[in-house]
């Protein structure tokens, strides 16, 4: 009894200890996602998400991480059926699976913070676009060295009963991609629809 106790607490050590996050940061374009994000239990295929890409979706953040700002599961207390934090992780196709970049949503206030300074951070303060919203913040920065645009628009949301919350999406994507990622070059690219929807700030 004794052994059986011992090996199942030692199977539980081994697990959690080589259980580690997804750092989306170190992802690189055009080569395969990992295995693991394939692996996540909740994973779907989704042919229509953000942009019309291909992604892969899961709202279990807890295996993913940004650089040093880390991810929960997360849903906001009292919130509307979209309150809680997902991800998107775009790829060329559902064969090859070659990575274009991601979209995550976050609900979690700490985390958004912590999302956007250490975008701002690495990146600089990025360029001010229009969100719409008296408090809302829309932010571009297109990163040449290394061929990403990174797009983020950060609001106040109202819960159920209506506390506050901040409500950020994040998008980094390959430069050049296109809208469903359509190869026709009439189709807006991300940035081109995301500066369509926001238009820079005077």
């Amino acid at each position: 009894m004794k052994k059986t106790f011992f090996l199942l607490t030692l199977s539980l050590l081994i697990i959690s200890c080589t259980t580690t996050s997804i750092d989306l940061e170190t992802l690189k374009f055009d080569k395969p996602i990992p295995e693991e994000i394939k692996g996540i239990k909740d994973i779907q295929k989704d042919d229509n998400g953000a942009y019309g890409l291909l992604s892969y979706k899961t709202e279990s953040l807890q295996n993913f991480k940004f650089g040093d700002v880390s991810f929960s599961k997360y849903n906001v207390p009292n919130g509307y059926d979209d309150a809680y934090n997902e991800i998107y992780v775009h790829v060329d196709n559902f064969n090859q699976n070659k990575y274009l970049g991601f979209t995550i949503s976050i609900t979690n206030d700490n985390e958004s913070k912590a999302l956007l300074n250490y975008l701002k951070k690495k990146l600089g303060k990025g360029e001010e676009r229009v969100t719409g919203l008296k408090n809302g913040i829309a932010l571009v920065w297109e990163v040449k060295e290394s061929n990403q645009w990174v797009l983020l628009v950060q609001n106040t949301a109202n819960a159920r009963d209506n506390k506050k919350y901040l409500e950020t999406e994040l998008t980094i994507v390959k430069q050049g991609t296109r809208v469903q990622n359509s190869k026709d070059l009439k189709w807006l690219t991300i940035l081109e629809s995301f500066k369509g929807t926001h238009s820079k700030k005077i």
